[in-house]
């Protein structure tokens, strides 16, 4: 419904209202600046501020599950509004003159040519981190894998991994920081996020400690930095922890993901990958209904917004198993698989679901299988 109304004219509506008080009407409180405002993220459980909001140009992104949008989405997803209401919140649309819209659109295009050259900067940095890194075997990665998550480290599966013994890592120096810096280097896995034509569009990064096979404490500020970090985009690829194949199973992260396969539950003939993020592999709703146990939260109302998909899928699949972890928040976790189910049934995917026994996810499992078969 949206294309019944001129662009430039949503444009006007939306920048008559600050993004981060539309954002404020439902609970989610940020801070910092006009150009990035820092948010407990709305859309997936995290006690961190992971959410970025840009007043000036009225978009936001969560580097924790990779939600994005602008003020429709958030009234869309957060509010359970229409389009059509949604605009009626906002104000309703004007007519606008010539001269304003002629503003308009050169702020866009400095927006677009300055996001494309950020695209582009980013796309280098990955592939050169990427490139940089060595293969896993034999490394703390490899360590961390076997040691802490159980998991059997060989070629057929790290092919997108590396290892990097000292990553920079970026985070906030200070609860109040509103910038991050350089906070020194680390021993990392990346991991490539591919999309389905096989160009890589992110990098998945995790944080070592030095001394042992374990996760990262980042320094800093312990609320907001986090040993797992994304950099450039996570929407439209994921993690390929198998080749290809027509069966495909997709969990939320690297190790639950591939633990699931190794536990013996999909067979030989089975691909396994990972999404990053819940969001990224639900992609965006229509709605969003009440919480069934915290009437202060929102889950999504099951709908699939198919213009705003997350992870997009190899052409070879043909049957799909979503990989829910049992260890986060029930029915956030079953709200964002039912979106997804929907999503890729709607394109013609045969779709299964797999959910972790409540407070563990498949790694766990195989922690507690590893350890009664030694």
């Amino acid at each position: 419904m949206s294309r019944r109304i001129d662009p430039a004219e949503l444009d006007d509506l939306k920048s008559r209202t600050l993004l981060s008080a539309v954002f404020e009407k439902y609970g989610v409180k940020s801070r910092g600046s006009k150009k990035a405002r820092w948010a407990v993220c709305c859309f997936h459980a995290e006690k961190s501020g992971s959410l970025k909001i840009d007043d000036e140009r009225g978009r936001y992104h969560c580097f924790g599950c990779g939600a994005a949008g602008d003020h429709f989405s958030v009234l869309t997803e957060l509010g359970g509004k229409t389009f059509m209401e949604a605009v009626e919140v906002l104000g309703g649309v004007r007519l606008i003159t010539v001269e304003e819209r002629q503003a308009i659109e050169v702020r866009n295009k400095e927006w677009e040519d300055e996001e494309r050259k950020q695209l582009e900067r980013t796309r280098k940095s990955i592939a050169h981190t990427f490139t940089t890194g060595k293969p896993i075997a034999g490394t703390h990665v490899a360590a961390y894998l076997e040691q802490t998550r159980g998991l059997r480290v060989g070629k057929s599966w790290t092919f997108d991994l590396r290892f990097i013994p000292d990553l920079v890592y970026r985070g906030f120096a200070t609860a109040d920081a509103e910038e991050s810096v350089d906070l020194g280097a680390f021993p990392a896995m990346v991991a490539a996020i591919r999309a389905p034509g096989g160009e890589i569009v992110g990098l998945h990064r995790t944080y070592l400690d030095r001394d042992a096979p374990k996760k990262l404490t980042p320094p800093g500020d312990q609320r907001r930095n986090k040993a797992k970090k994304v950099l450039g985009e996570q929407r439209g690829g994921y993690i390929r922890l198998s080749p290809d194949a027509s069966r495909l199973a997709v969990g939320e992260g690297i190790e639950t993901s591939r633990a699931w396969l190794e536990l013996g539950y999909g067979g030989d003939d089975i691909a396994v990958g990972a999404a990053v993020s819940l969001g990224n592999l639900s992609g965006g709703s229509m709605g969003s209904m009440e919480h069934p146990d915290d009437p202060a939260k929102r889950i999504p109302n099951g709908i699939p917004d198919m213009d705003r998909p997350g992870m997009v899928l190899s052409t070879c699949v043909r049957e799909l198993i979503l990989l829910g972890d049992g260890d986060s928040d029930p029915a956030m976790t079953r709200a964002r698989l039912l979106v997804g189910g929907r999503r890729f049934r709607n394109l013609g995917i045969s779709v299964s679901f797999a959910m972790a026994p409540a407070g563990l996810d498949f790694a766990d499992l195989l922690l507690e299988d590893v350890g009664a078969n030694p």
